[in-house]
């Protein structure tokens, strides 16, 4: 019953390591950021603090200590994280958010900011929309690099836990175990993002209209997004002869971001909204 965390690729598990470090600065520097009251900034800090939250260690550090692999930095295992996460982030915000906003209540009223930047047919009029708090701040971009750049991360460890001790199991439970850890983990994601992040002190910033039934029905909802996305950023390079090209970063986080589209419209049509 052996298994292992990390992957046998040593430059996604070099990467893999590095940014599991980033978890308790993530949590530390939002923490900061809400109890300071910095989240209701205006247009230049709304956008630096979120980009500080992302660039530096997601980014800039990693080129700088990148192992010597033998191969261009933007063939490295991080980079190509960073431009599937990239992808991925723009597409699930532009559009995404919109059935955020009109299916589970998602609100973000940034009174001090006037730069935003989502679909201009999907969802409300825009007018309507920014006076209902349904517009999507640009900072909103580099703050949800951040999250789901740790997300993605530690799911795919822990996944891989699981993979690799079901290695000796027969293929039907192999297969079973396999979409038990992805939904748990999915499932575990969204439910926590709610529950730890849209704390009292952002309560009139980004907030649900029920954060009570946004936990209860909306993280089935939001968990979609991952049960696409995990398995397929576990793909990346791995195993460790097979690598992608950025073309092929770009066009697997394109088909995750349509594949989930459609799946939280079809929550949509089944379910509904939830408020």
């Amino acid at each position: 019953m052996g298994g292992y965390w990390f992957s046998k690729n040593p430059d996604r598990a070099w990467a893999e390591k590095f940014y599991l470090i980033f978890v308790p600065i993530f949590f530390i520097y939002n923490a900061v950021m809400q109890k300071m009251g910095w989240v209701s900034a205006g247009n230049f800090w709304h956008i630096t603090q979120d980009l500080l939250m992302w660039l530096p260690y997601c980014v800039i550090l990693p080129l700088i200590l990148r192992r010597k692999s033998g191969v261009a930095w933007n063939q490295d295992w991080w980079f190509k994280y960073q431009i599937w996460i990239g992808v991925f982030v723009f597409f699930a915000t532009y559009f995404h958010t919109e059935w955020f906003f009109s299916v589970l209540g998602m609100r973000y009223n940034f009174p001090n900011v006037s730069l935003y930047f989502d679909s201009r047919l999907c969802g409300p009029d825009e007018a309507t929309a920014l006076a209902t708090h349904q517009k999507i701040p640009l900072g909103i971009y580099l703050n949800t690099m951040a999250f789901f750049t740790i997300y993605h991360n530690v799911a795919c460890i822990v996944m891989r836990r699981v993979r690799s001790m079901t290695n000796n199991w027969n293929p039907g439970a192999r297969w079973g175990s396999w979409v038990a850890i992805v939904v748990a983990a999915s499932f575990f994601f969204a439910f926590m993002e709610t529950y730890l992040y849209i704390q009292p002190d952002v309560a009139n910033t980004v907030y649900y209209l029920d954060k009570a039934r946004m936990l209860r029905i909306g993280s089935f909802c939001y968990m979609l997004y991952f049960i696409v996305s995990f398995p397929n950023v576990y793909r990346l390079d791995e195993p460790p002869g097979e690598k992608w090209k950025l073309s092929r970063c770009v066009i697997e986080a394109s088909f995750v971001s349509m594949i989930t589209l459609l799946l939280i419209d079809l929550f949509a049509w089944i379910y509904g909204p939830i408020v």
